[in-house]
């Protein structure tokens, strides 16, 4: 298969979310938009196979990714008459159709809503660095970074774990963490080289700005609980759909906003929707394994629950918050990442040896410098 296959079916089914928030359609059509574009991205899926791991499952999840925004898009709200650019002169329904899919595909574009009057929450703070400083500083980020990765691809590469299924399912515990963080290092680190680059490539050659562009990911030092290590210090690309669908939920129950109920009810929601778009890399990645990324995400709202009673117990028996409380925090937070994603790692990587994928084929990630060293150090 050509590789630009999977490239265009990723591509697909954004451009079609496009073209049908451009519509600004009104039941029952604003419906069957909806099913079409799910429909796209259901097809889509199954021709996204690059037979690499890594790949495959982010692009699956991309995918489900838009489904989930589709129905946001279309369903939930109108995102003509309530989302605006800071810099949008006029309402984007008033604008002719040509600008509207312009203005529909820097939206897409936006997850995170920057630059925009929905821009999500707790994001890391705007850039004061000038433009050059700006462009060296995401640079030297890309280029640390790529140590890392580099590290990380060594190391995958020449674990024999990941040369099959039952090698990957036979290690210890110790070991299967080890393995497992490698793998989530290299996953982490490609994800921040390619926001470096394009921040970078966007500040130098067009007319963005630094403040444009937070960081990927917000503070580790804020994830003292679980709760924080989601809200505040992962990403939150999915944040924009997450948020209206809790919602939803909430008032959909009759719980009124502000309550316990509505709190736990989008909580829930939230990890619920997060989960079903991780099953999208889930079928990219083995389909006969359907649903096995699902409970990590219950789990974390399950373990946020337990925090929160956890919290508030100490709270009511007088603890106040200290440093040595949020050193606690952190052990807590670390324990619990490092055993839940290392389930949910061994699970995926598992399910797509067997599916006959690689961890990383040569042909995708080709030069290594922790390789070329050791090979000439004589080591290999």
């Amino acid at each position: 298969m050509s590789p630009l296959v999977p490239l265009i079916c990723t591509l697909i089914p954004i451009l079609v979310l496009q073209l049908g928030t451009t519509l600004d359609l009104r039941a029952p059509w604003n419906v069957a938009t909806c099913i079409m574009i799910i429909f796209v991205c259901l097809t889509c899926i199954q021709h996204t196979m690059t037979d690499v791991l890594y790949i495959d499952y982010v692009i699956g999840m991309g995918i489900a990714s838009t489904a989930m925004d589709a129905i946001h898009m279309t369903l939930l709200v109108r995102p003509l008459h309530i989302f605006r650019h800071q810099e949008q002169p006029q309402p984007a329904h008033e604008l002719p159709w040509s600008k509207r899919f312009i203005w529909a595909a820097q939206l897409c574009g936006s997850p995170r809503g920057l630059d925009w009057n929905h821009r999500v929450k707790y994001l890391p703070e705007h850039s004061t660095k000038s433009r050059q400083e700006f462009v060296l500083s995401h640079l030297t980020s890309a280029a640390s970074h790529t140590v890392w990765l580099d590290l990380a691809q060594f190391y995958i590469e020449h674990n024999p774990a990941f040369k099959s299924a039952a090698a990957f399912a036979s290690q210890n515990f110790t070991r299967r963490i080890l393995a497992c963080s490698g793998y989530m290092v290299f996953y982490h680190c490609m994800c921040l080289i390619i926001h470096s680059l394009m921040s970078a490539f966007a500040v130098s050659f067009t007319s963005s700005k630094p403040s444009s562009w937070p960081s990927l990911f917000g503070k580790w030092e804020d994830a003292y609980t679980i709760r924080r290590f989601w809200g505040r210090t992962w990403h939150q690309l999915l944040r924009r759909f997450l948020t209206p669908f809790g919602k939803e939920m909430a008032s959909f129950l009759g719980f009124k906003p502000g309550t316990n109920g509505s709190s736990y009810t989008q909580l829930y929601t939230a990890f619920f929707i997060s989960g079903i778009v991780h099953v999208g890399g889930d079928a990219a990645l083995n389909f006969s394994h359907l649903g096995l990324s699902w409970p990590f995400f219950i789990y974390q709202a399950l373990a946020i629950t337990f925090e929160d009673m956890t919290i508030a117990a100490a709270r009511r028996a007088g603890v106040t918050e200290t440093k040595w409380t949020r050193k606690m925090g952190y052990v807590w937070v670390i324990c619990w990442l490092v055993v839940t994603t290392t389930q949910w790692v061994t699970a995926t990587v598992i399910a797509g040896l067997e599916d006959g994928k690689a961890a990383l084929p040569s042909r995708f990630f080709r030069f290594s410098l922790c390789d070329i060293l050791v090979r000439y150090a004589g080591v290999l």
